[in-house]
């Protein structure tokens, strides 16, 4: 396993809008953590490191280790981030404190392979991706970057479930749904109707072909 990011966080006085507002204009986030045997602790982040954090995807999934100043280091996970309805900027951040044994509910991205060898894609369909990021159960020292799906084999009207995805050791679903993750559907042209029709053109043509001509009459 990776190291986790840190992000250095800082005490944080006073609740409302008001002073919300002024640490944005400060370029620093709101945030609070909770969880563990501790108390829920008022903190602020970094703005512009929050956003890059959030940037590398799977945000909500991502370990994390929060210095804050005059408390120490937290383990912490990112439970539910609020943005702007306009510019999509973070307003405030859910941390909660985690231990490397911990067993958490997460959203992990899915990662497609095998595109460009796809049979059904190669054929003309069109891929449908319905899960962009599937829920698991997993220790917090075991959350998997992604799950890996192979699609290269996927033919048109074919399609891959969650019950089909080699989850990795210690990883399991979050729930009994067996959700559709991808799919290959028919292209909207119809292009097998057409390649029906081609087909009888050409049956039609060939069986011209070996008939001749109509004999004249006598």
């Amino acid at each position: 396993m990776s190291e986790n990011a840190i992000l250095a966080a800082l005490p944080r006085q006073g609740a409302g809008t008001g002073p919300a507002r002024a640490l944005r204009r400060e370029g620093r986030v709101p945030a609070i953590v909770y969880g563990g045997s501790k108390e829920p602790e008022k903190v602020s982040v970094e703005d512009r490191r929050l956003r890059w954090l959030m940037g590398r995807g799977g945000f909500t999934a991502t370990l994390l280790d929060l210095e804050i100043e005059g408390s120490g280091r937290e383990r912490v996970i990112p439970k539910e981030v609020q943005r702007h309805p306009v510019t999509d900027r973070p307003l405030h951040v859910d941390f909660m404190r985690v231990s490397a044994a911990s067993e958490l509910n997460v959203r992990v991205p899915v990662s497609l392979l095998g595109q460009d060898d796809c049979v059904g894609l190669r054929a003309g369909g069109t891929l449908a991706v319905a899960q962009y990021d599937v829920e698991v159960v997993c220790r917090a020292d075991s959350i998997p970057e992604a799950l890996e799906v192979d699609i290269a084999e996927l033919e048109i009207g074919s399609g891959v479930r969650l019950s089909e995805i080699v989850l990795p050791e210690g990883v399991r679903p979050a729930g009994d749904d067996d959700p559709l993750i991808v799919s290959i559907s028919a292209p909207a042209g119809g292009l097998d109707d057409e390649d029906e029709v081609e087909e009888g053109e050409e049956e039609g043509q060939e069986g011209e072909e070996e008939g001749g001509e109509e004999p004249a009459a006598d």
